[in-house]
């Protein structure tokens, strides 16, 4: 069944689906940390210099809490563009394949930094992993777009 691609969609429905992505991107996080939490170093590096070198540091625990409010924050701002967009499906269907491929690269990254880290004092983060999660959210987003073509 074909669906008028200016249907209308309200905002629950509207926040639902862009925010989606961002609740699998923290669940897909949570599960990588916690299949690796025996082998993360007690100082986790959290953040890195252009160099790829580690220069911020947290608890494992705190990183993790820091991830998933960077999801938090995405979904926020998805949400506050979910609200001002046209309610039409096909608007509704660009930001959703946005938010999955914002989520698919966050994600991405965030488990990158865990599967890199080696002791803390030693951790490196090379560059070409940001060019790695661009290509994983553009791949995320042609999936999601695919299959919402299918939905609709």
């Amino acid at each position: 069944m074909s669906t008028n691609p200016t249907t209308s969609i309200g905002p629950p429905r509207r926040i639902a689906r862009a925010t989606a992505p961002f609740v699998v991107g923290a669940l897909v996080t949570l599960v990588a940390f916690l299949l690796l939490r025996n082998t993360l170093p007690d100082r986790f590096a959290t953040h890195f210099g252009l160099d790829g070198k580690a220069d911020g540091y947290s608890s494992p625990t705190t990183a993790l809490g820091q991830y998933m409010l960077v999801f938090a924050v995405e979904a926020a701002g998805i949400a506050g563009a979910g609200l001002s967009i046209q309610p039409a499906l096909r608007t509704v269907r660009v930001l959703t394949v946005f938010a999955w491929g914002l989520a698919g690269a966050t994600t991405y990254l965030f488990i990158a930094v865990m599967g890199s880290l080696g002791g803390a004092d030693s951790a490196q983060f090379p560059l070409y992993h940001l060019a790695l999660a661009a290509v994983v959210g553009v791949a995320v987003a042609a999936a999601a777009w695919a299959g919402s073509r299918r939905q609709s």
